[in-house]
């Protein structure tokens, strides 16, 4: 039977004996089941003889004790290996140098070193003499007062000796205090003297090695000692590496260049305007 449908349309089967059938009269037609198959992976081509490079470290930083690697567990790892001998061998060599050219003048150095410390000694004159001079000669007028306006014969005496006493002790307290100073100007201007003569052998000494890797300051034998035994027991591989690792060492770097700075300038004032040679050694403390 035909029936309308919402455009008005017939629809259905013109015969009413064999109507077609509804949707909801059509049994479901049974779907092919589908499985699921894992793609089938393939073994990689190898070339015989061939293994892959194992993984590299992840550098990710900087510490204290140098670069800081990562690798592909996640946990720290050492730094690569880097062979140092070839360096190590080099600065050995050239610090062998450096000791048999400088420590020849270890006495230079070291009379350099006490003549410093004597000029030091002999720049200040102690003015304690002076000062008892005066107060010696202040209680001698005051003895001398009293015996001036003391009626009794025997107080006169006694302040007049009295006063005659401190005059003296003062007046040779201050002639010590005179005759002190003019014997250090003396040895001063002896000191200064050779001083400059020192500080030139040390400074011809320094220019006599070619292309020093070390400034003129840090080249005392002492030093130039120290920074062999850094490197032959392997604790840096080069001179600059042991001379910055004692640089760095808590305060010594600025306490260094402060006391050169200073001694540049008193030493230019001393010397007419030419500064002496500054050693670093005794800045440095070695156990």
């Amino acid at each position: 039977m035909a029936d309308f449908d919402t455009d008005w349309k017939i629809t259905g089967s013109p015969d009413p004996a064999t109507p077609d059938p509804q949707p909801h009269q059509v049994p479901a037609q049974p779907q092919p089941q589908q499985t699921y198959q894992a793609p089938v992976q393939q073994a990689p081509a190898t070339v015989p003889g061939f293994a892959p490079p194992p993984a590299q470290p992840q550098f990710i930083g900087y510490n204290v004790n140098g670069p800081v690697y990562r690798n592909a567990s996640g946990f720290v790892a050492p730094p690569p290996s880097v062979d140092h001998t070839a360096e190590r061998e080099a600065n050995l060599m050239e610090i062998g140098k450096m000791i048999n050219h400088f420590s020849p003048k270890v006495e230079v150095y070291q009379e350099y070193e006490k003549c410093q410390k004597d000029i030091d000694k002999y720049a200040r004159t102690s003015v304690a003499p002076f000062v008892w001079g005066i107060l010696l000669i202040l209680h001698c007028f005051v003895s001398a007062f009293i015996a001036a306006t003391s009626k009794a014969k025997n107080n006169i005496l006694i302040y007049s000796c009295v006063a005659g006493g401190f005059l003296l002790l003062g007046a040779g307290f201050i002639a010590l205090y005179f005759i002190k100073k003019k014997r250090h100007k003396k040895k001063l201007e002896e000191l200064l003297a050779r001083f400059k003569e020192l500080s030139d052998q040390l400074y011809l000494t320094y220019n006599g090695y070619s292309s020093c890797v070390l400034p003129s300051e840090y080249t005392d034998p002492r030093l130039l000692y120290q920074f062999q035994s850094m490197i032959y027991h392997g604790r840096v591989f080069s001179i600059g590496s042991a001379l910055n690792s004692l640089l760095a060492v808590q305060g010594v770097y600025q306490r260094v260049i402060k006391a050169k700075q200073q001694f540049e300038t008193d030493s230019s004032e001393m010397l007419n305007g030419t500064a002496a040679f500054f050693n670093a050694y005794k800045y440095f403390r070695f156990k």
